[in-house]
């Protein structure tokens, strides 16, 4: 398999990075996941991009051009024989490797690292026609949650967690107000309004939440981005998880809650088929 590193195509068996990189010893980086469906090719690159691209203005990591990376992993993807069937880019930038170690930034000089791979992917079919199970937690991660940063430990903990516990995610919940899961955005629908927690620091705008907002518009569905309080999940008649790897996933029992009447509601399955007719093209 080929990757991206630093400026060079390198077989990953041959790559390296400095145990001093500032990813490895502070988790001091941003990441992207991009989905390629053939024949469409890459989704929503440009808004993964510009998603990117606020991250490293906001972690002040400098030197890497957002420009070269769509044909990058345009290369990459044709190399490792990825554009038959479904696949993934990663991008991952940090702020580079310096010695010693310190917490402060390293000097201007000191060049970022970016790495990006291309790997197979397998849709979650059975999942997104099905509906899921997914755990209700409390949101102990840090309070710029608007970066898509490396920094995942609670990410992973809480993903253990719905795995260990055979649900398929964790959303979380802060001061009583649903946030976000683990790797997806949150929706839910009452009378025939979607609703999803307001864009804040404490959410990632996530780019399929994005398209599902403006797959709302075009359908003549109400939406409304607004505070959810954890009381209110009984109450809802659909849920569901968004994301680049979930895209429109139903959700039919939080913990032991079932969700309307535990089946895929009819507004996901319209915005199902429209997010799917958007990939295709049409």
């Amino acid at each position: 398999m080929w990757l991206y590193l630093n400026d060079k195509y390198v077989e990953h068996d041959k790559a390296t990075i400095s145990p001093f990189d500032r990813g490895f010893l502070f988790s001091d980086g941003i990441y992207e996941v991009v989905r390629f469906y053939p024949p469409r090719g890459f989704f929503q690159v440009e808004a993964h991009l510009e998603r990117m691209r606020y991250g490293l203005e906001q972690l002040r990591i400098k030197g890497i051009d957002i420009g070269r990376i769509r044909p990058i992993i345009e290369e990459l993807a044709t190399r490792n024989g990825h554009k038959g069937a479904q696949a993934i880019a990663y991008i991952q930038a940090t702020r580079g490797a310096y010695f010693p170690r310190q917490h402060f930034f390293p000097p201007p000089s000191t060049p970022p690292t970016l790495l990006i791979s291309t790997s197979p992917f397998k849709p979650h079919a059975e999942e997104i026609e099905k509906g899921v199970r997914v755990l209700l937690e409390k949101d102990i991660r840090w309070s710029r949650c608007d970066i898509k940063t490396i920094a995942l430990l609670p990410n992973i903990l809480s993903r253990q967690s719905a795995v260990e516990q055979a649900a398929c995610e964790t959303i979380w919940s802060r001061d009583g107000f649903i946030t976000e899961g683990t790797h997806t955005n949150f929706c839910a629908v009452k009378n025939g309004m979607l609703l999803t927690p307001r864009k804040s620091n404490f959410i990632l705008s996530g780019i399929t939440r994005q398209v599902v907002l403006h797959i709302c518009r075009n359908l003549n569905i109400s939406s409304l981005e607004a505070s959810i309080n954890e009381s209110e999940l009984s109450g809802f008649d659909e849920c569901m998880i968004v994301g680049t790897t979930t895209e429109v996933t139903p959700v039919v029992k939080i913990n032991e809650l079932a969700i309307g009447n535990g089946m895929p509601g009819e507004m996901t399955r319209r915005i199902q088929k429209e997010l799917y007719r958007i990939i295709a093209g049409n």
